[in-house]
């Protein structure tokens, strides 16, 4: 019987710095032969692919074919290093346009719409305010002032948002300028989205793929995965067992964060203030679609207390839970159904 493997801490890259968590992932039921794993280091996590059924042969002829692909994606969506992330932004803060990869269209294309069924919760077009107050960064906690409060409204005068922005296939305009697009908040979904398809092109389904703790499982299957999500206070806040295809993405900021004269605050900004969150410190988010369910959870630590609730039904998010600033847990009705402790 294997023991219980824990996820590392979520820390977006580089790349996708989105935070975060910890996810916990545990087989179900003792592992035959035939079952595989292998780990990379990319988007400035640990991302772990298991996959089980298959030959020797056939598993490590997968794993040889996602290793490039995940460098491809590190490489073209990170936030602050030279790539073709960094080629659309210089187009776009000048307010002009940019033929970019079918990959960051398709990002630009889903965030137009999230943002707008978020309420503006999911903006990743404000990466000219993480870039302000220093988390283009792999190095935490910061430990430099944050900005002062004019350069934030400097930043804030420019109104950004994904709503400025047009895409005609692998074309994308800016209406407006100011506009840095950071997809820290919904990348890695896509990253184990594009992980899934490549394993089904070469005829594995039955998949689970841990970015960091944020969790996809590929396909359905009669022998259950268990995902155990993390509790931010320490140990394992519940658990899930998995059969068909779902994404299990967590967002927080108990890892990534300034610490200034004995302020400590998060990394997690809200678009419409230009400051750190703090009502919630973490928030879970289990959907089929991953880009939906790594946007969503970044969407419900911005809305907080008061608003969650409103913006994951605004959002299709039936099961969902956050854990507010006094450690209270707070779910949906379909996510307390079907979870247990650990």
């Amino acid at each position: 019987m294997p023991g219980t493997r824990r996820a590392g801490s979520s820390g977006r890259p580089g790349a996708l710095p989105r935070l975060l968590t910890l996810v916990g992932v545990l087989l179900a039921g003792c592992a035959p032969i035939g079952d595989h794993d292998a780990t990379y280091f990319v988007f400035g996590t640990e991302v772990r692919v298991q996959v089980r059924g298959v030959s020797d042969e056939h598993a490590a002829s997968a794993f040889r074919l996602l290793g490039p692909e995940f460098q491809r994606m590190h490489r073209e969506w990170h936030p602050w290093e030279p790539g073709a992330l960094a080629e659309l932004n210089d187009a776009l803060l000048r307010g002009g346009r940019k033929v970019t990869t079918p990959d960051l269209a398709e990002l630009v294309r889903v965030s137009v719409q999230l943002e707008a069924e978020s309420m503006g919760r999911f903006n990743p077009a404000i990466g000219e305010l993480v870039r302000l107050w220093g988390f283009h960064t792999s190095e935490y906690p910061l430990t430099e002032p944050p900005p002062s409060d004019e350069a934030i409204a400097d930043a804030l005068a420019w109104q950004p948002g994904m709503r400025s922005l047009a895409v005609d296939g692998r074309s994308v305009r800016s209406l407006k300028r100011g506009v840095r697009l950071d997809f820290s908040g919904i990348a890695k979904g896509l990253a184990v989205k594009r992980a899934c398809e490549l394993l089904a092109s070469v005829e594995i389904t039955d998949a689970l793929i841990d970015a960091g703790g944020d969790v996809m499982v590929c396909g359905a299957t009669d022998r259950p995965w268990r995902v155990g999500v993390r509790n931010p206070a320490g140990g394992v806040l519940t658990t899930l067992e998995v059969r068909e295809p779902v994404a299990v993405f967590t967002s927080g900021n108990d890892y990534r964060y300034g610490e200034f004269d004995g302020e400590r605050y998060a990394h997690i900004l809200d678009p419409f203030t230009g400051r750190p969150v703090d009502e919630v410190i973490q928030a879970t988010v289990i959907h089929a679609d991953p880009l939906r369910a790594d946007a969503g959870a970044t969407a419900l630590v911005v809305a907080g207390i008061g608003a969650w609730r409103m913006v994951a039904d605004s959002m299709s998010l039936e099961r969902a839970l956050v854990v507010d600033a006094e450690g209270r847990v707070h779910a949906t009705e379909a996510i307390t159904a079907e979870t247990r402790s650990p």
